[in-house]
């Protein structure tokens, strides 16, 4: 989670295009700064947003949702402009920040140093379901709540872009949000090795991408994969290892690197299965039996 860089966001300001299709600011002065990104805006945008990473705008949807920046005129310079961490549209953004005796905020003499870090809701993948929390994808330790919380404001859990605490928020709200690359998921049904390998060679996907029984190397890599059988149904999960002709296999041609598996299994013991009591052994098990199991992509 501390290597996660999430300072990235765009804010919604006060400059739209009119029906006479000129860029306008909220005051009615029209865009003299010309601060677009390159190609922007499109023509079909008639919003603008900013960029944290190169303080320059974008067109957008007026209808999309984003954070935005509200500036009070009567106030200091060290004080002008608000970052308000919500989502909205661009037409609630401008009622918010007009409630609020402010504006959505106009840089016709923008200053780079206005858009600075924050600290915003991100969602990851931590839900509230009957009582009991449980992750998208496998299992998380990660526990670092914000004071106050887990609280019964949501049911869907973000983390703060900058101290990457955790916040109860309404399962309905628009924030940013991490997707990660998984390659390795559970199957909570119950087969026999064969029914297993079966299952996860017919898997298809729209990019061709091809699917089996994973091999598991000791050390960094079976931990990982313990967190993602921790809500197997069965106590033990089916892996890609298999005994046939005198030998352990992967059934994807992995050299099989773990010590004390039995030279000569018994004939009914001919598959591996990764106990979920268990953190740093395979077992040989008889392949009739029926457990969940992992597939993996490449």
């Amino acid at each position: 989670m501390n290597n996660l860089w999430l300072k990235e966001y765009i804010a919604w300001i006060g400059l739209h295009r009119d029906q006479r299709n000129q860029w306008k600011w909220t005051d009615g002065s029209l865009d003299s700064w010309n601060n677009w990104a390159v190609n922007e805006p499109n023509p079909s945008d008639d919003c603008a947003v900013v960029n944290y990473n190169n303080k320059t705008f974008y067109g957008a949807s007026c209808d999309g949702y984003s954070f935005f920046i509200c500036e009070n005129y009567f106030t200091s310079i060290s004080n002008k402009y608000t970052f308000i961490p919500e989502s909205k549209t661009w037409n609630e953004a401008q009622r918010y920040c007009q409630n609020k005796m402010r504006f959505l905020a106009d840089f016709n003499y923008f200053n780079p140093s206005t858009v600075v870090d924050q600290d915003f809701p991100v969602w990851i993948g931590l839900r509230r379901d009957g009582g009991s929390w449980s992750w998208s994808s496998g299992f998380s330790d990660y526990k670092s709540w914000n004071p106050g919380e887990p609280s019964n404001s949501g049911d869907c859990v973000s983390i703060t872009s900058l101290t990457k605490r955790m916040t109860t928020q309404n399962c309905d709200a628009h924030y940013p949000f991490i997707c990660m690359w998984e390659n390795l998921f559970l199957v909570k049904e119950n087969k026999s090795w064969e029914e297993a390998l079966e299952y996860c060679r017919g898997l298809t996907s729209t990019t061709n991408l091809r699917f089996d029984l994973p091999s598991v190397e000791p050390g960094e890599q079976h931990m990982y994969v313990m967190t993602k059988i921790i809500e197997a149904n069965s106590d033990e999960v089916w892996t890609g290892l298999r005994f046939l002709a005198g030998e352990w296999l992967w059934v994807n041609g992995e050299k099989v690197l773990y010590a004390g598996l039995p030279d000569y299994p018994a004939l009914e013991q001919h598959c591996g299965a990764i106990s979920k009591s268990i953190s740093d052994s395979l077992e040989a098990r008889d392949c009739l039996e029926r457990k969940n199991f992992l597939c993996y992509i490449f």
